[in-house]
């Protein structure tokens, strides 16, 4: 699938950029991440907010892996960014849906080191975006299929917003160039368009319920320096 093959893409650039950042850890790091996001719901909003009402099998939340990094500045501070991709597919009613989540943010951080251990903070910018769509044509793979428009494939709507992350972890130096770390995250943004089909405004749904984002996510991952 081409948006496979893309996620790859953003996924390998962004490890490049976080192994390029990383240099010692008393001035930064880089590696690859793994990230969690819930089912359930952060101060009454759903954590993964979908149009489509008791999608109760999102409880199970969404894994997405990426990469970080970050470089230093003077005194305790570091810059960087970090990106992310992940996806989750389920059967409802007889239909099969992919929900996809994707984020890419520019972020500086601060990290109080205590011998081997770190406590890192970390605040960003960037965007975060979700992707609904539903499996339709399914073996449908003729030339056939593909002229008369029936092909196998996805029909979905994705919704983008502007947003801020925060984040807090433990680190843990585990050699002079390998380092673990383990925490969480908290996004909120805002988004103008609301969901969107091919550019055009989703319709049938109240948009307000969704241009607001406010979830979380327990991430960990394993920083290189040199």
């Amino acid at each position: 699938m081409a948006e496979s093959k893309k996620v790859l893409y953003v996924i390998s650039a962004v490890l490049l950029l976080s192994f390029s950042l990383g240099f010692a850890f008393e001035f930064g790091g880089g590696g690859p991440m793994v990230l969690y996001f819930p089912g359930g719901s952060l101060l009454s909003l759903k954590n993964i907010n979908v149009p489509i009402l008791d999608f109760s099998e999102f409880q199970s939340g969404v894994f997405a892996i990426g990469g970080y990094g970050y470089g230093g500045l003077p005194g305790k501070m570091s810059s960087g960014g970090y990106g992310f991709a992940g996806e989750n597919e389920i059967t409802k009613d007889g239909a099969k849906y992919k929900l996809e989540i994707s984020g890419g943010y520019g972020a500086g951080y601060s990290n109080i080191s205590f011998g081997p251990i770190g406590l890192i903070a970390g605040l960003g910018f960037g965007s975060f975006d979700i992707a609904l769509s539903r499996k339709v044509n399914e073996d449908n793979t003729s030339l056939t299929d593909l002229k008369n428009g029936t092909l196998e494939g996805y029909l979905g709507a994705n919704i983008s917003y502007l947003s801020i992350s925060g984040s807090l972890a433990l680190a843990l130096k585990i050699s002079n160039f390998a380092e673990l770390q383990a925490g969480a995250m908290v996004f909120a943004g805002y988004s103008i368009d609301g969901w969107q089909v091919n550019g055009k405004q989703l319709t049938g749904i109240i948009q307000n319920d969704y241009k607001f984002l406010l979830n979380y996510a327990l991430y960990g991952g394993i920083g290189f320096g040199f």
